[in-house]
């Protein structure tokens, strides 16, 4: 019976031994990947634009005289002062209206000064013919003197008083036309003072578009050249009027070329056509990098977050359940500082790593950042670069540096902290 059983034993063993072992199931190799942390920091909130740059003043010159163009005092494209000479007619002519202006100016001058020599001559007389009237009057009433003498003397005196009226208003036609020769002077030397053209604004000239020679005729409409302020110089762009709530002057603008400015200008209506209000910004332009009628594109700053929750906008994924990120966290029933052999012997990968999907609630994102509102907290790490080959509870590997393949460590080397 012993023997029986013990046969039966080996018969069993030799079956277990025969049948094939079940392997245990391979892991999958863990994935390299980049990771950030998250922090707390500031971020701008920005609203992208298209501009176009426009001259704070443009004066478009003409000439205000007819006369013949003679001299060029500037270079085009040079900067000139308001009040600058800019260009010079012939000015013979005027100036020779300007002296008979003058002389004009003097005649009449010298025509008043005659003038009131009579008128003050007249009143004089008439002062003392109204003292011999008198004189004989009084001398009538007593008596001493015949009536048609006192009515003889009384007429004179009245006579003389009209004269010297007449004077009085001799004066005012002398002063009135005085004051013709003044403003015909006064309009000559105007037109003459206009032979040198002059800059009316501060800025940069533009190309001259006649030469030297050329009669140039008042009230034409040829433009001579343009002047436009450079400094400082303004963008103008339209916003939504859904934006115009957080709008306000003061706001920061950048431009891509680095240009700094600020909101300067709101205007006070919505175009209906497109639904968005014209925002004019004001920019210092010291290094005439922006140019009138040039387009640009940049961002308003709407307002600054700070204190909040910052991570890299390239860890954001999307799912069917919206935004979501790769974390780090300690990989299960992994033993601390062990490495899978397909890690390659000795990678300080920490291979006890692994990554967890997690859903984000998020803010506004500039400069390739992004605000976590909800979901993380400052101090995780978030997968930046290798989270397109992974998936929940996937272990991972962190890259050094730069990064490159894990590095082996050296003898005595602990696991590296990413």
């Amino acid at each position: 019976m012993a023997a029986a059983t013990a046969g039966v034993v080996v018969a069993i063993a030799l079956v277990r031994g025969l049948w094939p072992r079940q392997e245990a199931p391979r892991q999958r190799p863990p994935v390299p990947v980049d990771l950030a942390t998250a922090r707390v920091g500031a971020i701008s909130v920005t609203y992208p634009i298209t501009g176009e740059v426009r001259a704070v003043a443009s004066a478009q010159i003409r000439p205000e005289v007819s006369g013949i163009l003679e001299r060029v005092y500037f270079r085009e494209g040079q900067e000139v002062r308001a009040g600058q000479p800019l260009l010079g007619l012939d000015r013979a002519p005027f100036l020779a209206a300007l002296n008979q202006a003058i002389a004009n100016r003097r005649k009449a001058a010298a025509a008043v000064q005659v003038a009131a020599a009579k008128a003050r001559s007249a009143h004089t007389l008439a002062r003392t013919a109204r003292l011999r009237a008198d004189r004989y009057s009084r001398l009538g009433s007593q008596g001493a003197v015949s009536r048609d003498q006192e009515d003889q003397f009384r007429s004179d005196a009245d006579s003389r008083q009209a004269e010297a009226l007449s004077r009085d208003s001799e004066v005012v036609s002398a002063r009135a036309d005085l004051a013709a020769a003044q403003a015909a002077e006064a309009a000559a030397r105007l037109r003459y003072d206009r032979t040198t053209v002059r800059s009316p604004i501060s800025g940069r000239t533009g190309q001259l578009r006649v030469t030297p020679g050329n009669l140039l005729q008042e009230g034409n409409a040829q433009i001579l050249l343009v002047v436009n302020q450079f400094r400082p110089i303004d963008v103008v762009f339209a916003l939504p009027q859904r934006m115009l709530a957080q709008v306000r002057r003061g706001l920061a603008v950048r431009l891509e070329g680095g240009e700094q400015g600020s909101v300067s200008s709101i205007d006070n209506a919505v175009d209906p056509s497109t639904g968005t209000t014209p925002i004019k910004a004001s920019f210092s332009n010291t290094a005439l990098r922006l140019v009138p009628g040039q387009f640009v594109k940049g961002a308003l700053q709407l307002e600054r977050l700070n204190g909040v929750t910052l991570i890299p906008q390239v860890a954001v994924q999307s799912g069917q359940k919206g935004s979501f990120v790769y974390v780090a966290v300690p990989a299960q029933g992994a033993a601390p500082g062990s490495a899978p052999a397909s890690a390659g012997a000795g990678a300080t990968a920490r291979p006890g790593r692994a990554v967890e999907a997690r859903s984000l609630e998020l803010g506004p994102a500039n400069d390739g950042l992004v605000v976590v509102r909800r979901g993380l907290v400052p101090g995780e790490q978030v997968v930046i670069r290798g989270q397109f080959a992974l998936g929940p509870g996937a272990r991972i590997l962190t890259r050094p540096p730069g990064g490159g393949a894990p590095q082996p460590p050296g003898p005595g080397a602990s696991p590296r902290q990413p």
